[in-house]
């Protein structure tokens, strides 16, 4: 069965999921869910649809959202053009981002790297790794 939150109203949203992969979605519930969060996420599996999300709630989520977790290797568009409409948006430049990926890519990090994002996380995650990414990019701010 797969995975799903509430619907939340995007001016309620403090984390959003960008991952296709079943497994690392659970993973990042159960996280969440210890940090008293699991009420306030939005999960998207798609680049196109989470692009459309942004561009549609821009305002709501420049608000509320504290952070996205974003898979560089999405269904129909790259994470790393998710990336690029995230920053495009002046209103959601603050919010930091969380990349996780198996790419070993140095130009997918270079990219990453220069559009600003928190974290660069090697996947498979662990809870470890999860939770020190989280510390990290808050610790930061």
């Amino acid at each position: 069965m797969p995975l799903s939150a509430p619907s939340v109203a995007p001016e309620l949203i403090r984390v959003i999921v960008i991952e296709d992969n079943e497994d690392d979605r659970i993973l990042l519930l159960r996280q969440l869910k210890s940090a008293n969060m699991s009420e306030q996420i939005k999960f998207i599996p798609d680049g196109k649809e989470a692009i459309d999300y942004f561009q549609t709630h821009t305002a709501a989520l420049a608000q509320s959202l504290m952070v996205v977790f974003l898979d560089l290797k999405l269904p129909s568009v790259s994470g790393l053009e998710v990336l690029r409409a995230i920053r495009a948006e002046a209103a959601l430049a603050h919010v930091p981002v969380i990349v996780m990926t198996s790419s070993n890519n140095p130009k997918d990090l270079e990219e990453c790297q220069a559009l600003r994002v928190a974290q660069w996380v090697d996947k498979p995650i662990t809870f470890d790794t999860f939770s020190r990414a989280i510390a990290d990019t808050f610790h930061r701010r």
